[in-house]
C-alpha cells in the first residue's frame, strides 16, 4: 500500500527547512527541532505548532538541537544541544543545562533520543557532523540524578530509536551502516547487549533516519535520499522478517528525516519532517517542498503511548 502525503506546514524561511527532526505531540499541536539554521549555523531552534496550523513558533536555542522531548513541567522539553542535555522553558525562553556527554571531539554532537518506557530514563545517540567515522556513541540519562553513560560507540550517526518488551528491547538506527540494531537493554546495569541486525537495509539507495514504534512488532523508518529523487519515502516494516506493510511518499521533498504517528479524532496521522541539507541548488529548484513538514493517513498503525520525561 502506498499513500502519498500532503504538505502541512511550509516553515517560513529557507534556514527553518535546513534540517527539522524529531516531531512529538507536545500541548495541542507537535514540537520538533531544526538542528541548524543554515549550513554554517552553529545554533538551532524549537519549533511548535498547533494542530490547526495556525500558532506557530520558533525559539532559539543556545546551540544545535539534535532532539526536544515532552517533560512532566508544562511548556518545557528535555533537549540535547551539542554536548549537553537541558531544559528549556518555552514560557519563559531559559536554558538549564542538566548534564554534558563524556566526549570532547570537535565533530561529535547530540542526535536523536527516545524515552524509556516508564519515563525513568532516555537514550540518545550522537553523531560525526562529518558523516564520515564511528566517532560517535549511544548514551543513557538519568533525569533524577543527571547522570550520562556510555552504552555503546562505534557509531557514526545515531538515529531513530524504538524500545520494545516494556523497554527490555531497544532498536537503533545507525545511519550509514544502513540496519537496524536490536540491543538487549539493562536500565538498572546501564548496559546494553547487542543482540544482531532486526532489520538489513543496505539494498536501498537511501539512508534509514528517524523511526517510530507503529505497534505489533513494526516501525515506520524515514529514508533520508541524497539522490536527485520525485520524492521521499517513509516505510512501515515488520521487525525481523522485514517485510513491508506501508509505504508513504513526499512529493517534492527526498530527504525525509523522522516519523510521528499520532490519534487524531478523524483517525491516526502520520507527520513526517524533512529537509534541505545538503540540496544543491538545481536540485532544490526541482524540490519545492523541501524541508516542509508533510502528514497522511496511517490506518492500520498503533501509536505508542504518549509519555513525558519526568524532571
Amino acid at each position: 500500500m502506498t499513500t502519498v502525503a500532503s504538505v502541512w506546514f511550509r516553515p517560513p524561511t529557507a534556514d527553518d527547512r535546513f534540517l527539522p527532526e524529531g516531531p512529538r505531540a507536545f500541548g495541542d499541536g507537535v514540537a520538533w527541532v531544526n538542528i541548524q539554521a543554515g549550513a554554517d549555523a552553529t545554533v538551532g531552534h524549537l519549533h511548535t505548532l498547533s494542530w490547526d496550523g495556525t500558532r506557530h513558533r520558533r525559539y532559539k536555542l543556545p546551540a544545535r538541537p539534535g532532539f526536544a522531548l515532552p517533560t512532566s513541567r508544562p511548556g518545557v522539553v528535555l533537549t540535547g544541544c551539542d554536548k549537553v542535555v537541558g531544559l528549556f522553558d518555552t514560557a519563559y525562553g531559559e536554558w538549564t543545562p542538566l548534564a554534558a556527554i563524556p566526549d570532547t571531539h570537535p565533530r561529535t554532537i547530540v542526535n536523536d533520543a527516545e524515552m524509556v518506557p516508564g519515563q525513568q530514563a532516555v537514550v540518545f545517540g550522537t553523531k560525526d557532523t562529518s558523516f564520515a567515522d564511528p566517532i560517535a556513541h549511544l548514551y543513557l540519562l538519568t533525569p533524577g540524578d543527571n547522570r550520562v553513560s556510555v552504552l555503546a560507540d562505534g557509531q557514526t550517526c545515531s538515529n531513530g530509536k524504538v524500545f520494545a518488551d516494556g523497554g527490555r528491547t531497544l532498536y537503533d538506527i545507525d545511519t550509514p551502516r544502513k540496519v537496524v540494531t536490536c540491543y538487549r537493554f539493562d536500565l538498572a546495569g546501564r548496559s546494553v547487549q547487542d543482540a544482531g541486525v532486526a532489520l538489513d537495509l543496505r539494498h536501498r539507495d537511501d539512508f534509514p533516519d528517524g523511526m517510530c514504534d507503529a505497534g505489533d512488532g513494526t516501525v515506520v523508518i524515514a529514508f533520508y535520499n541524497p539522490n536527485p529523487v520525485a520524492h521521499g519515502t517513509a516505510v512501515r516494516y515488520r521487525l525481523g522478517t522485514g517485510e513491508v506493510l506501508h509505504e508513504w511518499h513526499t512529493p517534492g521533498s527526498p530527504r525525509v528525516t523522522c516519523p510521528l504517528l499520532v490519534r487524531r479524532p478523524d483517525g491516526v496521522k502520520l507527520v513526517l519532517t524533512t529537509a534541505v541539507e545538503g540540496m544543491p541548488a538545481d536540485q532544490l529548484a526541482r524540490c519545492p517542498n523541501a524541508g516542509c513538514l508533510f502528514v497522511a493517513d496511517a490506518a492500520g498503525c498503533e501509536p505508542p503511548p504518549e509519555e513525558v520525561v519526568v524532571v
